[in-house]
């Protein structure tokens, strides 16, 4: 594959993204960073125009099959009302957190292969192997094994739909927008790191006071890194999601091999899967 490295939203380590590419680059892939990767500006990496100039060359760019976030923060969310997806070609477009908001973009558009999963400069030093071995197996045409879970709320079924979602917080941000999330008839996955507990309130109820959640079929849960109840709660993160998620009346799936420790496992957004008491698998996609 030909794979143009870009950085959407926020700035790279230079270091950790070398080794990664050196890694890719081993399984045979061509890497090309984006003219302005390396640029800085505030908390981006560069000014709008310059990300934006980027990200529409390695969407549009002929030869190229592949996209890949360099890392999340934030950013891409600029760039969005500029962007002509309906001229995005099969390619796959991978990243996760901040790149969650393209990836739902993408997904609405029906066009390219949005691809949940490492950004590029954790690769090489942050994910485990497991998840890097899946990310070698997405780029060469595979599809994820299945993966374990337990039920935390709702009935104790399987229900089969298309995969959607990502980081949280982002999803939150989408409401009112032209790409907010409509989970009608799919499975969501949801992950996210370093928030209080009261923000995954505030962020859940939001995506379903604006109605994002009506209709879905079932809710997958990643990792919360970081998000701990204060030192003398009674609760844990898991009892308050589950409180906040089982009114919806649809399995709630916990431990899922996704979000932003360890275990960052790819899953292709809109891929038909089975959630159901012991994880989820992959059907087609």
């Amino acid at each position: 594959m030909r794979i143009a490295v870009i950085s959407p939203a926020g700035m790279h380590h230079r270091e950790r993204l070398d080794a990664s590419e050196a890694l890719v680059r081993s399984w045979g892939h061509e890497l090309v960073r984006g003219r302005h990767t390396g640029a800085r500006g505030r908390y981006t990496a560069g000014r709008a125009a310059e990300r934006l100039a980027d990200l529409r060359w390695a969407l549009r760019a002929p030869g190229v099959d592949a996209v890949w976030f360099t890392r999340g923060g934030f950013g891409t969310a600029h760039l969005l009302p500029a962007l002509d997806l309906e001229s995005v070609d099969e390619r796959l477009v991978i990243g996760f957190s901040d790149a969650t908001v393209l990836l739902q973009a993408l997904h609405l558009a029906g066009r390219g292969r949005p691809v949940h999963g490492p950004v590029l400069h954790s690769l090489a030093d942050h994910v485990d192997d497991a998840s890097r071995e899946a990310v070698r197996q997405i780029l060469e045409g595979g599809s994820p094994a299945p993966w374990s879970g337990s039920l935390l709320a709702g009935p104790a079924v399987e229900v089969e739909g298309p995969l959607v979602g990502g980081n949280l917080c982002m999803l939150a941000s989408l409401a009112g927008t032209p790409w907010a999330l409509r989970a009608s008839g799919c499975v969501l996955l949801l992950e996210e790191v370093g928030e209080a507990p009261y923000r995954l309130d505030r962020m859940v109820t939001q995506l379903v006071q604006s109605g994002a959640l009506e209709g879905v079929l079932g809710v997958g849960l990643g990792s919360f890194s970081g998000s701990r109840p204060p030192e003398d709660a009674s609760w844990t993160v898991r009892e308050l999601l589950a409180e906040l998620l089982g009114p919806l009346g649809v399995p709630v799936v916990d431990g899922l091999p996704v979000g932003h420790g360890a275990a960052n496992r790819p899953w292709r957004v809109g891929s038909r899967v089975r959630l159901g008491p012991g994880g989820l698998r992959v059907v087609a996609g």
